[in-house]
């Protein structure tokens, strides 16, 4: 039979191997959008400064059909990608996420020090795992979600790594 404090260090292990996976899904989910975030952004700049130069280029005389044409696709792509990176908000998903895993592994490490430390007065100590648990759906709450399949590649790399 399993004493007391073997149960608390026991439920602390469990939560502390969720929020590892719980922080890694969401550093997996920041580095995604960060990098959509990016890969939008630098087209945008680049598509911009070839419409604007083809611009520029027909202000010296009659611009021809098929730079009108290219000019006209161009600009368009480059109003819907700003469209998709204005109302997605990469960006600022990207951080929500990295604030999330923050906060994750911030409750992680008072989890290690609490499955540590000596445990004299039971029910004191079970209130104060509550607490953490209670900080866990904290982080949770103030969390944006992420794709299952992050979930997923993120469970398998914590699963390699105890190996």
């Amino acid at each position: 039979m399993t004493t007391t404090s073997e149960q608390l260090v026991a439920t602390a292990e469990d939560l502390r191997k969720k929020i590892r996976l719980y922080r890694a899904a969401h550093f997996a989910a920041s580095d995604h959008l960060r990098t959509i975030h990016y890969i939008l952004g630098f087209s945008l700049i680049l598509l911009s400064a070839i419409v604007s130069s083809s611009v520029l280029q027909a202000t010296h005389g009659n611009p021809s059909p098929t730079l009108t044409l290219t000019a006209g696709i161009l600009s368009t792509i480059v109003v819907v990608l700003t469209a998709i990176q204005t109302t997605f908000k990469l960006g600022e998903r990207g951080e929500a996420h990295r604030s999330a895993a923050d906060g994750f592994g911030r409750v992680g490490r008072q989890l290690e020090i609490f499955a540590h430390r000596e445990h004299p007065d039971s029910s004191k100590a079970w209130d104060e795992l509550n607490a953490l648990s209670d900080e866990i759906g904290n982080v949770e709450a103030g969390a944006p979600g992420y794709l299952r399949h992050t979930y997923k590649k993120a469970r398998e790399q914590i699963d390699e790594d105890a190996e």
